[in-house]
């Protein structure tokens, strides 16, 4: 069956918010308390791009999937285009810069890393949340900065595309070398992390088909019980859990979508009927499906 999934370009992301650049494939914005009002809250949404987001000031609390994760002043996330993204809260005084590569750019970036530590944070199918130092983080907010100015239309040069691709991947190999540098502090690798990683990759190719948690276990050649205590002891949640609130982000995001009908919705998440899905999405959320979408058409 194909997806039903509305995914968000780059392009419409452009043209929703009237941006003029040289290169669409590349938008690098900043939002501070003066345009705060941009960034619209409890709206789970997906945008089929890579992208960075660097906190300079204040906090920034995010639902990524089924993980709600707080940033703090020079933290930055590396995220993909299989993430739901919902901002939950910023506080008045918050600072972000916000980096969106395509993904034909970014694929086409070539990236040569000879570590696994330094790979990892560009090809693990998991976001991850890296506590920059001060210098770091300053010099990839500046990159940021030049970037947006090279993609002004009224900066326009000859080499403006070339510039930009040296300094995206200037920005890359500095977040790399820096996970590689500060090694397990930052970016956890031990045991009990992987199998959650794995899990939370495992999650999102099969939470369509596959909700028995015995199935997750076993692809990761581990028990039930462990795998429980495991995802538990890192997400404070058990398997079933993050499953679950993994089809409920899905459905959330399909029933924003005014012309999929609830029927359709159920199909695309393979509930075997209607009554069944209504139950189980009034179970997590404490509203039915139409009670949710009229909600979302009033607000």
């Amino acid at each position: 069956m194909k997806s039903i999934i509305p995914i968000y370009t780059l392009e419409q992301f452009v043209e929703t918010n009237n941006f003029e650049l040289l290169n669409k494939d590349l938008i690098s914005r900043k939002v501070d308390p003066d345009n705060l009002d941009c960034i619209e809250l409890n709206f789970p949404a997906k945008i089929n791009s890579f992208s960075l987001l660097l906190v300079t000031a204040g906090n920034v609390r995010l639902n990524i999937d089924f993980q709600q994760i707080t940033l703090q002043r020079n933290d930055i996330i590396f995220l993909y285009p299989s993430n739901i993204i919902e901002f939950l809260e910023v506080s008045s005084d918050t600072c972000f810069q916000n980096l969106f590569l395509s993904v034909e750019y970014f694929t086409n970036l070539n990236f040569q890393m000879n570590s696994q530590e330094a790979l990892d944070i560009l090809s693990n199918n998991f976001s991850k949340v890296i506590t920059l130092c001060e210098n770091s983080a300053l010099n990839i907010n500046h990159n940021f900065d030049r970037l947006s100015a090279l993609n002004n239309p009224k900066n326009d040069t000859l080499f403006n595309r070339e510039m930009q691709k040296s300094i995206v991947t200037l920005v890359m190999y500095e977040l790399a070398g820096y996970v590689q540098k500060q090694r397990n502090p930052l970016v956890k690798t031990f045991r009990k992390e992987d199998i959650a990683l794995k899990f939370a990759h495992l999650v999102g190719q099969h939470y369509q088909t596959r909700r028995d948690v015995q199935f997750y276990a076993d692809q990761i050649y581990v028990t039930r019980t462990h795998l429980t205590r495991t995802i538990k002891d890192v997400y404070d949640k058990n398997p079933k859990q993050i499953i679950e609130d993994k089809i409920i982000s899905e459905a959330k995001i399909l029933l924003l979508k005014s012309g999929i009908s609830i029927n359709q919705v159920m199909k695309e998440l393979r509930f075997d009927d209607q009554p069944t899905f209504t139950k189980f999405f009034k179970k997590k959320t404490g509203y039915s499906p139409n009670v949710y979408r009229r909600s979302l058409m009033n607000a």
